[in-house]
């Protein structure tokens, strides 16, 4: 399992960038975003475009927990895009963002841990 933190941006669908720490694991499936960022006002201030109640995730360990899932207009991680990116909403305290297997394969994120850095192949 790989573990690097970079910086993202994001992007709502007010036109309003944001820039977050984010966590590349490449132990979780699916893309993150803490619980405690969507509540302050600048989740509202950058715009959501799509809200959903009641999903589940299947963690490592077994557990199953219901959460929330937003999409926000843009992703942007380095040079390249993610149009409308899919977060689960989560308490975490680690990072504000968690971005997981299926975006990085997707993207053909590679994680180098001798430099810490994200290499796109």
């Amino acid at each position: 399992m790989g573990k690097i933190f970079k910086e993202v941006t994001l992007l709502g669908s007010k036109n309003k960038y944001m820039k977050l720490n984010a966590l590349f694991d490449t132990g979780a499936t699916y893309n993150y975003i803490s619980k405690e960022f969507s509540n302050k006002e600048t989740i509202d201030d950058i715009g959501i475009i799509r809200f959903c109640d009641k999903d589940s995730v299947i963690f490592a360990d077994g557990n199953e927990k219901e959460c929330n899932i937003i999409n926000l207009k843009l992703l942007k991680i380095g040079e390249f895009r993610v149009e409308q990116p899919e977060f689960h909403l989560f308490d975490m305290k680690m990072c504000d963002v968690v971005i997981g297997a299926k975006l990085m394969q997707k993207l053909k994120i590679v994680l180098d841990h001798s430099s810490k850095e994200i290499y796109f192949i």
